[in-house]
């Protein structure tokens, strides 16, 4: 009798053990998670370089057509992109000297915005070949709203989320529009899909900072 209760005995410590190190093991993985969403939220330099850039851009445009009269105005993007794509390179370069591993969320952004880089490119190749040159600004929409409404709903950020589907709403007005109100909606979009998200997610990551 003795023995079966000793048997029984340690067949429930077994148990309690077992369900702790389970339940201590999720929480573990929840950290982790949480703390790599904190690592992804520093990432908000990307989202305010390239919304000011860009909104910058569009406005300039806008001047040189409307104002100045430059036929070459088109110049700007080739230009201004190109130094904010060296400051991008050069800030990834940064982090990855910081960096010891690369987390699953990492990995998945990574690849969302590698993807969505090189998709972006194809797409541009295709309408210059085609000279649909009123599709630029809109199809740039599209693909800002899907790459902030994905990175939104992997790190959890309903901000870029928000931004996401106001991006792809401007797509669709833009469609119909010239180039130059074209420019003054992407503008717009960029403060509130980029912008403003980048600076609620900078917030976001100071806090979690001890």
């Amino acid at each position: 009798m003795l023995i079966n209760i000793k048997t029984t005995n340690t067949m429930e410590t077994k148990h309690e053990v077992n369900e702790f190190s389970h339940e201590d093991g999720l929480k573990t993985i929840y950290a982790m998670i949480e703390s790599a969403k904190g690592n992804i939220g520093e990432n908000y330099l990307y989202y305010l370089l390239w919304g000011y850039l860009v909104a910058f851009t569009c406005i300039l445009e806008f001047v040189l057509i409307r104002v100045v009269h430059y036929n070459r105005h088109y110049l700007v993007w080739p230009v201004l992109m190109g130094l904010g794509l060296l400051v991008s390179v050069l800030f990834m370069w940064r982090q990855k000297r910081k960096l010891t591993h690369m987390t699953f969320i990492g990995s998945v952004m990574g690849y969302l915005w590698g993807g969505w880089i090189l998709g972006f490119m194809i797409l541009l190749f295709f309408i210059n070949t085609r000279q649909h040159y009123g599709d630029i600004l809109p199809v740039t929409m599209v693909m800002y709203g899907l790459g902030i409404f994905v990175s939104g709903g992997v790190i959890g950020f309903r901000p870029l989320i928000v931004g996401g589907l106001i991006a792809f709403a401007a797509a669709l007005m833009a469609f119909y529009q010239d180039h130059d109100v074209q420019l003054l909606i992407t503008a717009s979009t960029v403060i509130l899909s980029y912008i403003a998200p980048g600076h609620m997610l900078r917030r976001a990551s100071k806090k979690q900072k001890p």
